[in-house]
């Protein structure tokens, strides 16, 4: 297969470009083949938002047949969780997320959600708490 040549004004940023709209095209066409025909493409929890942040480089592109994460707003009752632990005076002592309050929080979540494993809603519940905790002075 012979290379194209490119016009002279071609610098690598139309390259650059060119490939992560190659990719995000891919990745929405796999997608699209899975949605209409679930034995072809693959599940790749793609919509039309990935793709148009990935082809202009504001979302990174997964590795190929890696599936987007989660939108983490579909699980508004792990946010909410995670936003109270934020602003409840139980855990106000916390300042930094770490392994000793995971693990109280993980504790907290099963047993009030005991269908829902702590790993399917750890990063939306991080993701509440980080939100809660703008403004918030050490000295509160």
């Amino acid at each position: 297969m012979s290379k194209t040549q490119q016009p002279t004004w071609w610098t690598s940023k139309e390259t650059n470009t060119w490939h992560r709209m190659r990719e995000a095209l891919r990745r929405d066409w796999e997608q699209t083949k899975h949605d209409f025909n679930r034995k072809a493409g693959r599940d790749l929890n793609q919509d039309v938002q990935d793709t148009v942040k990935q082809a202009v480089g504001k979302e990174a592109i997964p590795p190929a047949n890696f599936p987007n994460p989660p939108d983490i707003w579909n699980d508004e009752s792990a946010v909410r969780f995670g936003y109270g632990v934020g602003i409840s005076e139980t855990y106000r002592s916390y300042t930094v997320w770490d392994d000793d309050l995971e693990l109280k929080l993980q504790r907290d979540w099963e047993s009030a959600n005991p269908g829902r494993p702590w790993g399917e809603v750890r990063d939306a519940s991080r993701f509440g708490w980080t939100r809660s905790q703008v403004g918030r002075s050490s000295k509160s």
